[in-house]
């Protein structure tokens, strides 16, 4: 009777709490079931709120392991796509052999750089590379603007009104010949010049892009002038008796710089100005002269940071009028040129303006006969070598490389048998520089200051040096190159 009691109890609880349930404002319940003792089985509605939870939680891992499987399947994809498939050695956009699977020893392991190697050899040398970078030059490069006069990433006019372009002018002229009476009618058209046209920039890695050019913007030496000034003059300490010459040369940044743009970058002829008056007992050479007088011509590269050999040859005749040598005529060379070129500015910038606005890559070729033999940095391995290289098998990106690479030595001998003997240490920019020289001085050495394994004293006095000259861009004499011309002087 007890026992029929505590389940009748019992019942009674269940209904009760069933019957509350049920009054529930929400109105929704699902059944469970409750037995007691004596096994009776009773539906219980429980509140909605619960169900959503329950539906929402099966929902996120749902979501969850969809976003798990996808990205296992992007990082496979992408694991398989830069180990499986073939690697590329050479960047033709680039102008570059690419990184090479490192060797292994035990102090690289140590020290962090094999690991280090292979992940830049992975990161270097990824399939299809080219057409990649394009993509992102095209498609996604554009998405990140930002608006100059504001967070400045890419530049848009400035804040700046547009001006309208001039119009293109025709004047027409009359000269009469007193001589034969005969009237003479010119007709000169004017086109206004590049920096008059309305014109938008673009700033990716310190590089403007403007006017369909490239111009790397120069810093400014803040003192470093002062450290590159001191460095040749302790050669001058220690060659007395050997002319030295400083020729910094300018970039494009200090002629094709729009003055809406000059607050991007310094002056590079205050700072050349300033190396000059630093200079003891060392001939300057004023290259920015010499190119200012011409920078209507193709004197720089719109797609590349070097400038054109056409701008060697101005500064190679300052040179050699300032050094007191003959210096050959345009017209004494051969001319090629080479069209499609695209340099290392769309490299650094992945433009896609510059992309799609290749140039004309246009060199010299010396007619007189010169034989030139090529060393390793330690002045050892001679071999045999042409003054220029064949541009037939380089990439259009790479057509710079004509002038040969710079982790050489260069030695040439030509037909100018006046006695003199120079030493060029230099950049990639003075590589230009050489086919101009070649009817000015008996012999030529032709030295990177980067890529220079012995003393640089004691390499002048063994090949007799007369006359050192010392060349190389702004960024190279302002920036960390400068260190290699002391490093030279003390090995």
């Amino acid at each position: 009777m007890r026992k029929q009691n505590d389940n009748m109890s019992a019942v009674k609880n269940i209904n009760d709490m069933a019957d509350k349930a049920k009054s529930d404002h929400t109105g929704a319940a699902i059944s469970i079931e409750a037995s007691d003792r004596a096994g009776t089985t009773i539906d219980v509605p429980i509140k909605a709120k619960k169900i959503k939870k329950q539906r929402r939680k099966k929902a996120l891992n749902i979501i969850a392991l969809a976003n798990i499987l996808l990205l296992g399947a992007v990082f496979t994809g992408g694991f398989i796509y830069i180990t499986m498939f073939p690697h590329e050695t050479i960047a033709d956009d680039e102008n570059r052999l690419l990184a090479k699977f490192p060797k292994f020893n035990a102090k690289a392991y140590t020290s962090g750089d094999f690991t280090e190697g292979v992940a830049n050899y992975f990161d270097d040398t990824v399939h299809n590379r080219s057409d990649i970078k394009q993509f992102i030059a095209e498609a996604l490069m554009p998405i990140k603007g930002l608006k100059y006069g504001g967070d400045c990433a890419e530049l848009y006019g400035n804040g700046i009104e547009k001006k309208e372009p001039s119009p293109v002018t025709t004047t027409t002229i009359r000269t009469t010949s007193v001589a034969t009476s005969i009237t003479t009618v010119t007709e000169i058209t004017t086109v206004p010049p590049e920096e008059e046209e309305p014109n938008d920039g673009e700033l990716t890695n310190n590089i403007l892009i403007i006017n369909k050019r490239g111009i790397n913007l120069y810093g400014g030496a803040w003192g470093a002038e002062q450290e590159y000034a001191s460095y040749i003059n302790a050669y001058k300490e220690a060659l007395p008796n050997v002319n030295i010459y400083s020729m910094v040369l300018p970039t494009a940044s200090s002629f094709y710089l729009p003055d809406k743009y000059k607050d991007l970058a310094q002056s590079e002829k205050e700072d050349f100005d300033r190396i000059d008056s630093s200079l003891v007992n060392i001939i300057p050479v004023d290259a920015y002269y010499a190119l200012n007088a011409h920078k209507d011509e193709n004197i720089y590269s719109r797609t590349d940071h070097h400038w054109q050999p056409l701008g060697a040859y101005y500064a190679a005749e300052q040179f050699a009028y300032t050094a007191g040598v003959p210096f050959k005529k345009l017209s004494e060379y051969e001319k090629v040129t080479l069209p499609g070129y695209v340099g290392t500015l769309y490299m650094y910038t992945q433009s896609a303006t510059l992309l799609n606005n290749p140039e004309d890559f246009v060199y010299y070729i010396p007619k007189e006969p010169v034989s030139v033999t090529q060393y390793d940095t330690c002045f050892g391995s001679p071999v045999v070598a042409d003054l220029l290289l064949d541009p037939s098998s380089m990439p259009n990106s790479g057509y710079y490389m004509v002038f040969g690479s710079d982790e050489r030595i260069v030695q040439v001998n030509t037909e100018c048998k006046n006695g003199r003997t120079l030493v060029i240490f230099k950049d990639s920019y003075g590589n230009a520089l050489l086919p101009m020289l070649t009817g000015s001085f008996e012999n030529i050495y032709l030295c990177d200051i980067r890529y220079f394994d012995l003393n640089a004293v004691e390499f002048i006095k063994n090949v007799q040096a007369t006359d050192l000259l010392f060349t190389m861009c702004s960024f190279s004499a302002a920036g960390g190159n400068r260190y290699s011309i002391y490093n030279n002087l003390i090995k």
